[in-house]
C-alpha cells in the first residue's frame, strides 16, 4: 500500500499538481536515459527521461526535475513488479554534488584497471531541496559484464534504505553533465511554460 501512495505522489509532485506553493516549470530536452534491471534480458534497459525545469516558493531557485517512467520489481517484493517512477531533482545548490558524483564516475573509469564494483560502491549523496525528506545517495557500480554505471538510491530519509536504485550509463552521465552546464550557464531560463 504504502508503494502505491508514494507513486502517486511522485507523478503527482512532477506533474505540478502537488500543493506545494507557487509552483511554474517549463518542459526542457534531454537525451539522459535512466537504466533499470530487466529479469527478462537479465540486462539493464535504458528508460527515456522527462525533464522540467521548475520554481516553488518553498525552495529558493531553479530546480532541474528528471523522470523516467519504469518497473520495479524490487519496489516492494510481495506486490511483484509495479510501475514506478525514477525521479532525480536537482536543485541549484545541489549541482555541486551531483558534479562531484559525476567526476568520480569519470576518476573512477580513467583508471587503467578499473575495479569492479558488483555491490556498488558509494561517493555522494544529498538530501533533496525540492522535498525535505528524500535522499539521493550516488554510487559506482558494474553490471556482470563489467559495464560501468553511475548508481542512483532514492531513500526516504526515516527509511534509511533505498526505495529503489536505477542506474545512469557512461553515455548518459556525460549528458548528465552537459544539462548541468546548460543549468549553470542559465541556457535552461528562456523555456515556455508547461501547459
Amino acid at each position: 500500500m504504502k508503494s502505491i501512495i508514494l507513486t502517486t505522489f511522485i507523478a503527482l509532485l512532477l506533474s505540478g499538481c502537488g500543493s506545494i506553493g507557487a509552483y511554474t516549470d517549463a518542459q526542457a530536452e534531454t537525451k539522459v536515459n535512466f537504466s533499470e534491471y530487466s529479469k527478462i534480458s537479465n540486462d539493464y534497459v535504458p528508460r527515456k527521461t522527462h525533464l522540467k525545469v521548475a520554481e516553488t516558493g518553498l525552495v529558493s531557485g531553479s530546480t532541474l526535475l528528471y523522470s523516467a517512467n519504469g518497473n520495479s520489481a524490487s519496489f516492494q517484493q510481495d506486490l511483484g513488479s509495479l510501475n514506478v517512477t525514477y525521479p532525480l531533482w536537482v536543485n541549484e545548490t545541489e549541482i555541486d554534488d551531483v558534479e562531484f558524483a559525476i567526476e568520480s564516475f569519470r576518476k573512477w573509469q580513467e583508471q587503467r584497471q578499473p575495479q569492479h564494483y558488483l555491490g556498488g560502491h558509494p561517493v555522494n549523496e544529498y538530501v533533496s531541496e525540492w522535498m525535505n525528506g528524500v535522499t539521493f545517495k550516488f554510487g559506482l557500480f558494474s553490471d556482470k559484464q563489467g559495464t560501468p554505471f553511475l548508481s542512483v538510491c532514492y531513500e526516504f530519509t526515516e527509511l534509511e534504505k533505498c526505495t529503489f536504485t536505477y542506474m545512469i550509463d557512461e553515455q548518459s552521465v556525460e549528458l548528465l553533465s552537459n544539462d548541468l552546464n546548460k543549468f549553470k550557464s542559465n541556457d535552461f531560463k528562456h523555456l515556455q511554460p508547461s501547459d
